[in-house]
């Protein structure tokens, strides 16, 4: 069961914040991205069956075995209540809400993101189980052991204090709980990604008091990705036309930067525990 009301992911191109000013209307401009069907095209096309109809590139790049491997690892029902730390839009968190039954809660340093995942939470149908808010994944202000359970999709990696982030998502959690998701090693600092560089996660992990239970380099995720940002590049015109000016300055200064970063990059998932 991978289907899911259309909606952001958790994963985004670092952008610094400052370009916003410059935009008249900056959610209009966010939400000008995801509703490109260029855009969209270029992922769906490059990642062919691994792509994941619930995502919205190109802030998620989510394939189905990541989906997969978070759902299968998280068991989310009627009886859990998840963490989305950097829900972004929240697709994840909907599609755990939508689908499962799981209640579950957001955070987003993005005012704009967690605008877009309010409202698409109500549109769901699955609203009364979504809750977002704006927020610091390393200060999140919620409850000790207060949930069974956590993911996060390539958002840590832009995290400042990464160890502090674990330590407080591993206070969040209940004894025995897990936390699970995608991120970025990077052996170098990524100007496209506006990200520091830091390929440590599983000291950091095992830092906060976390069992690593897997960590490992996700499939194929070179190629897919590659081939995802040729297809933006060659698509400039078309983006130009459908995405508004500074979201398509962004993301195509993205793309082209970004491939050669790669050789310093790889993109791993994880799965950990609380101990009991």
């Amino acid at each position: 069961m991978l289907k899911c009301s259309r909606g952001w992911g958790s994963s985004r191109i670092g952008l610094p914040r400052s370009e916003e000013a410059m935009d008249l209307d900056p959610y209009r401009a966010f939400r000008s991205l995801f509703a490109s069907k260029t855009v969209r095209s270029a992922w769906a096309k490059s990642y062919g069956k691994q792509f994941w109809e619930a995502s919205e590139p190109s802030q998620s790049q989510a394939t189905v075995d990541d989906i997969k491997f978070v759902t299968q690892r998280l068991h989310p029902s009627a009886e859990t209540k998840l963490a989305d730390l950097g829900c972004g839009g929240g697709c994840v968190g909907r599609y755990f809400a939508c689908g499962f039954g799981a209640d579950v809660e957001g955070i987003d340093a993005d005012p704009l993101a967690i605008r877009m995942a309010e409202e698409l939470a109500v549109t769901s149908g699955a609203g009364h189980r979504l809750r977002f808010k704006t927020g610091d994944v390393s200060k999140t202000g919620w409850r000790d052991s207060s949930f069974d359970g956590a993911f996060s999709m390539d958002v840590l990696l832009f995290v400042a204090d990464k160890r502090a982030a674990l330590h407080e998502i591993a206070r969040i959690l209940k004894p025995g709980s897990g936390f699970v998701g995608t991120s970025w090693e990077l052996r170098a600092e990524s100007a496209a990604l506006h990200a520091p560089a830091f390929d440590d996660y599983p000291g950091a992990f095992k830092d906060a008091g976390f069992e690593i239970e897997i960590y490992e380099e996700t499939r194929n995720w070179r190629r897919l990705l590659t081939d995802a940002i040729s297809a933006v590049v060659a698509s400039e015109d078309a983006i130009r036309r459908e995405v508004e000016g500074p979201a398509a300055e962004r993301l195509l200064r993205w793309a082209r930067a970004r491939p050669g970063e790669l050789d310093h990059s790889r993109r791993v998932r994880f799965s950990v525990q609380r101990p009991v």
